[in-house]
C-alpha cells in the first residue's frame, strides 16, 4: 500500500469516525489500534468494527490488550 493510500484510508476512517484509531500497516494487511471509551468494552468493539467496515474493509481479528482486560 502506498503512502498516499494510507493517507487517503485515513481520512476515510477519520470520516466514519474513526477518530481514535491509529492505523498502521504490516506483514498482514492494516492494523488499527483503539483507544476507545464506551459504555462497555463489547459496544467499544461493535462501534469501532462497524465503523471500520462501513469504509469497505474487511475486518478479520478483534484483539485486546492485556490492560483493558480485567478480572
Amino acid at each position: 500500500m502506498s503512502e498516499q493510500q494510507i493517507l487517503d484510508l485515513a481520512d476515510k476512517l477519520a470520516a466514519a469516525g474513526c477518530d481514535d484509531g491509529h492505523l498502521a500497516g504490516h506483514d498482514e494487511g492494516i492494523e488499527i489500534v483503539f483507544d476507545r471509551e464506551a459504555e462497555s468494552r463489547d459496544e467499544a468493539m461493535r462501534s469501532a468494527v462497524a465503523q471500520v467496515e462501513q469504509c469497505g474493509l474487511a475486518v478479520k481479528r478483534v484483539e485486546l490488550d492485556r490492560e483493558a482486560i480485567t478480572a
